[in-house]
């Protein structure tokens, strides 16, 4: 493309494609992420989707730090 023809208008509209898309990948990530942390706590992806949304992303973490604590799994050990 000839520089003389990139515009303000053609630079935000490459702008916005490119954020949609990282956006898109974004979501895909935290979804598999969902299901990574599903399988952890014993929840379902479907339930831990839902209380990011309605608590925010630490929603389970808290609970998942003393559950832990309770099994007495500590940051370098690891469940057999």
């Amino acid at each position: 493309m000839d520089d003389n023809k990139i515009t303000e208008a053609f630079i935000e509209n490459m702008v916005d494609k490119v954020i949609e898309e990282i956006k898109g990948k974004l979501d895909e990530l935290d979804i598999s992420l969902d299901y990574i942390a599903a399988a952890l706590l014993g929840d379902s992806a479907i339930a831990i989707g839902s209380q990011q949304r309605s608590r925010g992303r630490g929603a389970k973490i808290a609970q998942a730090g003393g559950e832990l604590a309770r099994a007495g799994l500590g940051a370098n050990e690891k469940s057999a």
